[in-house]
C-alpha cells in the first residue's frame, strides 16, 4: 500500500481514503493494514462497514425519492483519536472528508445505526454549511427508520464521548416527534395548518411547531459550548513559545514576510526588527505561536526548493494578479510569499494548525513560486502552434459532441448560460468551452513544475485539497462550465498515487449523479473527453 503512511501517520488523524471506500465499507487492503498496525480491531472494521453500507443504502433512497437529499457521495474518513485535534464541525481536506472520532468506532458503545446517521449528518453539514439545523433539516432520515434502529442510534448517543455527545443525545430525545413530522413525499401530511420547513420537503404538525425551534436552540447551545471549549483547551500563552519564535525568526532570517491583514509585521529582509510581531502575538496561544513557527519553517523550506529549481527567485517575473489570500500569498508589492496570521477561517493566534493543513501551506508555496517561474517561460509549449491548435479543436469537437447529443431537459436547462457564453467569446459551444480550459493552463504549468518539488504527503494533499464538489459553485443551469472545470480538475489525479482515478473522481464529486445518470455523458464519452483534454495539457512540459 504506496499510501499507507499518508492515511496512518498524519499526526493526529488516521485517514479513511477514498480510494479505498465503496458502498459496502472499506476495502480489504485498507482494513488489513488497519488491523495489521493497530488502528483498527476486527471488530471496528466489521462495524464501520455495516454502518458505512446502511449510510449509502438508505442515502441513495432518501436521494430517489425526494427532491430535496442529495445522493451519497464519496468523502474520506477523518478519525481523531484526540478531542483536542480538532472540533467536530472542521470539514477537513475543503470538505471532503467527513470529521468522526475513534470512539465512534467504539464495538461496545457505538452501533452501526449511529455510524451510518453521523455519515448522513456530515453530509448536510457539508452541503448547506449549517452546524444546528442540520438535525432538523435530516428529519426525513427517521421517518422510516423502526423502534429498534431508533433504540440501537439513542444507546450509542448516550454512550458517546466525542465533544458534541449532548447534542446528538438532545436528537434522540426528540426522535418521538421527529417521527411524527410529514413529508411531501414520505409521509403527507393532512393538515392545513402545518408549517413546511424550506428546502426539505418536511412539514410540521400544529401541535409539534414548538418543537423545531427548542430542537435548534439546544443544538445551538451545545455547538457554542464545543467550539469555545476547544478553544479554551489550547488557550493558554506559554511566553517561551514566542520568545522561540523570535529567535528563530532573528537566527534564520526566512525570505518570507509576515502579515496581520494587510499590514506587514514581520520582513525576512530586516529579521531583527520582531517587535511589531511581539505585540501582535503577545495574547496568542502557546500551541498556536509553536505552530506559526513550524509553519514558517515550511515556507522557508518551501522557497528554498523552488530557488534550487527555479533558479534565483528575484528575477522571476511579478505576479501582478497573484489572489492575496491562501495558506500563503505572493504579496504583490513585495513579491515574496506572505504569511498571514488572520488568514480567514484559520485561526492561527488561537489553535495549532489543523491535519493536513502543514502539508497544503507547503505545496501552496511551492505552486506561488511555480506560477511565477511559468511566467518566466520554465514550462512552455512543446509542440509546434499548429499542433496545439489542433488538440484544441479536437477538444472543441468532442465538446460539441456532447452538447448536442444531452438530453433534452439538461441542454434546455443550460441553454441560456451557453447562448450568454457563445455571445461572449463569439464562437460556437465547444470552441467557447474549450477557451474556458484554455484559461486554466497557467495552472496546470504550475501544477508541472510544483509537483516533482514536493513530498508525498504535499502531493496528496495538494490534490485531494482540489478535487471537490463544486455543485454549490455551478447549479444546473452552467452544467457545461461545471463539466470544463471538472474535465480540468480530473488532470490533479495524475498526480497522485490513487490509482483507479475515475472511481475516485466521479463518485466523490457527483459527477456520476450529474453528468453519467442523467444521460449526459457515458464512460466512452468521458473517456474521450478526459483524452482531449490530456492532449491539450500534454503539449506543455517542463523546460529541460
Amino acid at each position: 500500500m504506496d499510501l499507507a503512511p499518508y492515511y496512518f501517520d498524519t499526526a493526529g488523524v488516521l485517514l479513511v481514503p477514498i480510494e479505498h471506500l465503496a458502498p459496502d465499507g472499506v476495502s480489504a487492503e485498507f482494513a488489513a493494514a488497519a488491523v495489521a498496525r493497530g488502528a483498527w480491531s476486527p471488530a471496528q472494521v466489521t462495524l464501520f462497514d455495516a454502518g458505512f453500507a446502511r449510510y449509502w443504502r438508505r442515502t441513495a433512497a432518501l436521494a430517489a425519492r425526494t427532491a430535496t437529499w442529495a445522493p451519497p457521495r464519496l468523502r474520506h474518513v477523518a478519525l481523531l483519536a484526540d478531542h483536542r485535534v480538532a472540533h467536530p464541525y472542521v470539514q477537513l481536506l475543503n470538505t471532503s472528508a467527513w470529521t468522526l472520532y475513534a470512539s465512534d468506532l467504539d464495538p461496545v458503545r457505538a452501533d452501526p445505526e449511529w455510524l451510518a446517521y453521523l455519515l448522513a449528518h456530515g453530509d448536510r453539514m457539508a452541503t448547506t454549511g449549517e452546524v444546528t439545523a442540520a438535525a432538523l433539516r435530516n428529519a426525513a432520515w427517521w421517518l422510516e427508520r423502526s423502534d429498534a434502529q431508533c433504540a440501537a442510534f439513542a444507546a450509542a448517543a448516550a454512550g458517546a464521548t466525542r465533544p458534541d455527545a449532548d447534542a446528538f443525545r438532545l436528537l434522540a430525545a426528540a426522535l418521538p416527534w421527529l417521527r411524527r413530522l410529514g413529508h411531501g413525499v414520505l409521509r403527507p401530511l393532512d393538515d392545513p395548518h402545518a408549517r413546511a420547513i424550506p428546502d426539505t420537503e418536511l412539514h410540521v404538525p400544529a401541535a409539534l411547531v414548538d418543537e423545531p425551534p427548542r430542537l435548534l436552540q439546544g443544538w445551538t447551545a451545545v455547538a457554542q459550548g464545543v467550539v469555545a471549549a476547544h478553544a479554551a483547551a489550547w488557550r493558554a500563552p506559554q511566553r517561551t513559545a514566542l520568545a522561540a519564535l523570535a529567535d528563530w525568526l532573528v537566527a534564520q532570517a526566512p525570505a518570507l514576510l509576515v502579515t496581520a491583514g494587510e499590514r506587514v509585521i514581520w520582513d525576512g529582509a530586516e529579521p531583527r526588527r520582531v517587535d511589531a510581531l511581539r505585540r501582535e502575538l503577545t495574547r496568542a496561544a502557546g500551541a498556536a505561536v509553536r505552530d506559526i513557527q513550524a509553519d514558517l519553517a515550511a515556507v522557508a523550506d518551501a522557497t528554498a526548493r523552488c530557488a534550487a529549481a527555479f533558479g534565483d527567485l528575484a528575477a522571476l517575473p511579478a505576479s501582478p494578479d497573484a489572489e492575496q489570500r491562501g495558506y500563503v500569498y505572493m504579496h504583490r508589492a513585495r513579491r515574496q510569499l506572505a504569511y498571514n496570521l488572520d488568514e480567514p477561517g484559520a485561526e492561527r493566534r488561537t489553535l495549532p494548525a489543523l491535519p493536513f493543513a502543514r502539508a497544503m501551506l507547503a505545496a501552496r508555496a511551492v505552486h506561488e513560486w511555480a506560477h511565477r517561474a511559468v511566467e518566466a517561460g520554465q514550462a512552455p509549449c512543446r509542440v509546434e502552434e499548429i499542433e496545439l491548435a489542433r488538440r484544441v479543436d479536437a477538444l472543441a469537437a468532442e465538446l460539441t459532441a456532447v452538447v448536442t447529443a444531452a438530453p433534452a431537459a439538461p441542454r434546455a436547462a443550460a441553454q441560456a448560460d451557453l447562448d450568454a457564453l457563445c455571445a461572449s467569446e463569439d464562437a460556437e459551444p465547444g470552441t467557447a468551452l474549450a477557451r474556458l480550459l484554455l484559461r486554466r493552463l497557467p495552472d496546470y504549468r504550475a501544477n508541472l513544475l510544483a509537483m516533482p518539488l514536493l513530498d508525498q504527503a504535499e502531493r496528496e494533499t495538494y490534490v485531494r485539497q482540489n478535487i471537490r464538489t463544486l455543485r454549490a459553485e455551478y447549479p444546473a443551469a452552467r452544467r457545461w462550465r461545471l463539466l470544463v472545470r471538472y474535465l480540468y480538475e480530473y488532470q490533479y489525479l495524475r498526480f497522485s498515487a490513487v490509482a483507479d482515478r475515475r472511481t475516485f473522481f466521479w463518485r466523490s464529486t457527483w459527477f456520476d449523479a450529474d453528468f453519467i445518470d442523467t444521460g449526459i455523458l457515458d464512460a466512452g464519452r468521458f473517456a474521450a473527453l478526459d483524452a482531449a483534454v490530456a492532449a491539450v495539457c500534454g503539449a506543455y512540459a517542463a523546460a529541460d
